[in-house]
């Protein structure tokens, strides 16, 4: 199994923020409810209406308390996100920019590289290589071309088939 050390250093990110979350809320939670409550008094009727303004206080500070805690783990959630899909999105555009520049240019030019922190390492290296053997292919072909036309005008028909069978053999390559 294939494991990416990456992949493995976002999943922990996610456990680690995940947890700071979870402790954030619990302290929220203590927080809000030391604030709502007070100590009473020192007669049963002081007690009982401490209690009842504490029970009265408690589903809107809880509700302050859920909103911060829900906008707090929705920013991280969008950071995390942003950060992951650039990760992604960049090298899906340098492999749309290399493509490009492949077959925009008739001679070889270098490849825009992804960023080493970025995934898709192994997809950027067959890219490269299909690339490279592309360009080897059609490099073949024109040898192969210019051969058979310059046998021709020579008159050679020896050099000319075999050039021809060259040719043939490439073209044979692209239709597998």
């Amino acid at each position: 199994m294939n494991h990416d050390p990456l992949i493995s250093h976002h999943h922990k990110l996610v456990a680690k923020i995940g947890l700071s979350v979870g402790v954030l809320s619990c302290a929220v939670l203590l927080i809000t409810l030391k604030f709502i409550s007070n100590d009473g008094g020192e007669s049963y009727s002081a007690i009982i209406l401490s209690k009842t303004l504490t029970r009265e206080q408690l589903g809107p500070a809880m509700l302050v308390a859920g909103l911060v805690l829900a906008t707090i783990s929705g920013l991280l959630t969008w950071i995390i996100t942003l950060y992951s899909t650039f990760r992604v999105a960049g090298p899906l555009y340098r492999f749309t920019r290399n493509l490009k520049l492949a077959t925009e240019n008739a001679s070889p030019v270098e490849l825009v590289a992804i960023r080493k922190d970025d995934t898709m390492h192994e997809q950027a290296k067959a890219i490269k290589q299909a690339i490279c053997g592309l360009r080897d292919h059609y490099a073949a072909m024109k040898d192969a071309t210019l051969e058979a036309s310059s046998a021709l005008e020579a008159g050679d028909a020896a050099q000319y088939a075999g050039a021809v069978a060259r040719l043939r053999s490439l073209d044979e390559k692209i239709h597998i």
